[in-house]
């Protein structure tokens, strides 16, 4: 018997449970499985629910374009900061700021 034949077969028995009003001692005992064996499942299983349910819940990750509206336009390419982030697992983040020259600068930002 494959791995989803018994998980199915346990599903199908825990669900047989629910609606049973009776013990999971004596359930167990009609069933003709341990008690050991009963948790076993319901656990596996909750565990295998639960992460379906997080996976079909939460968006995959996605990354957003972060601009400075007004003024990257207006300046050359050269005129620009570029910064790279490598991170592990192969990520890579890239930070282009624009700058502006010196003399443009306000004095209270020069420091």
């Amino acid at each position: 018997m494959s791995k989803s034949e018994n998980a199915e077969i346990w599903a199908e028995r825990l669900r047989r449970f629910e609606l049973a009003d009776t013990t999971v001692a004596a359930f167990c005992a009609a069933e003709g499985v341990s008690q050991p064996a009963y948790y076993y499942w319901r656990r596996k299983l909750r565990r295998s629910v639960i992460k379906a349910e997080l996976k079909a819940a939460s968006p995959p990750a996605t990354f957003l374009p972060v601009a400075f509206p007004g003024q990257a336009e207006q300046l050359d390419a050269p005129r620009r900061a570029l910064t790279t982030i490598d991170l592990p697992g192969g990520i890579r983040i890239r930070v282009e700021v624009p700058t502006m020259p010196q003399s443009e600068q306000r004095p209270e930002d020069r420091s």
